[in-house]
């Protein structure tokens, strides 16, 4: 019987796979801020950004409902689009990645590109852990902002996304990742992960782009 998973870390690989997954977290915190602040630029309003956030800043254009709804959804459709990005770059240089005991530097871009779409997941991860802290269901985020403006339950675009989020990560860890590696790169994920959502938007961030 094929094996999903080996229970052995590569001690070097998951330092490595950490530190990426602290500057994946970052980087794409940042770029889907830049979604938000691109879609304002190009429909004509003065705008600007932080470590976590998109602002309109005062303009003598009328912000409509169509353009803020535009706005609201240039983030989670970067987001999207560069995870898809990263997926079909696995998928054409397929040949290569699956015929490699252990992945290269460059073999390794992709796979992090591809995994912008657990933004989604640890959105919903959020949202749930919300609840449980504070005994009530947050209404914030571009997901219910998006549901609030088109009249539609935010936490099924939340679910939904969060649900493709999952099953792209299966893809890729069951179909891109060595099986020698699977363990060190699940593991390295959850750490770096946490580590970058704490070290960015909790700790330096806000420092560092206030």
């Amino acid at each position: 019987m094929h094996k999903f998973i080996t229970w052995k870390i590569d001690i070097k690989l998951f330092i490595y796979l950490v530190v990426g997954f602290i500057v994946a977290t970052i980087v794409g915190t940042l770029s889907h801020e830049i979604g938000h602040w691109v879609t304002a630029k190009l429909l004509g309003y003065n705008a600007g950004f932080n470590y976590a956030t998109m602002w309109l800043e005062d303009s003598e254009k009328e912000v409509t409902q169509f353009n803020r709804n535009l706005i609201i959804a240039g983030g989670p459709i970067q987001t999207m689009l560069t995870g898809t990005i990263g997926l079909l770059l696995l998928y054409r240089n397929r040949i290569s990645i699956l015929s490699a005991e252990k992945l290269s530097f460059g073999q390794w871009i992709p796979v992090f590109l591809s995994l912008f779409w657990l933004r989604q997941l640890a959105n919903l991860a959020t949202w749930l852990a919300g609840y449980f802290l504070n005994g009530e269901f947050s209404r914030s985020g571009d997901e219910f902002m998006l549901g609030r403006i088109f009249d539609f339950p935010g936490w099924i675009i939340l679910a939904s996304t969060a649900m493709l989020a999952v099953i792209i990560s299966l893809i890729v860890i069951s179909k891109f990742i060595p099986i020698t590696q699977r363990f060190t790169f699940i593991l390295a994920g959850l750490i770096g992960g946490i580590l970058g959502y704490y070290i960015w938007l909790e700790s330096l961030g806000e420092l560092i782009f206030p």
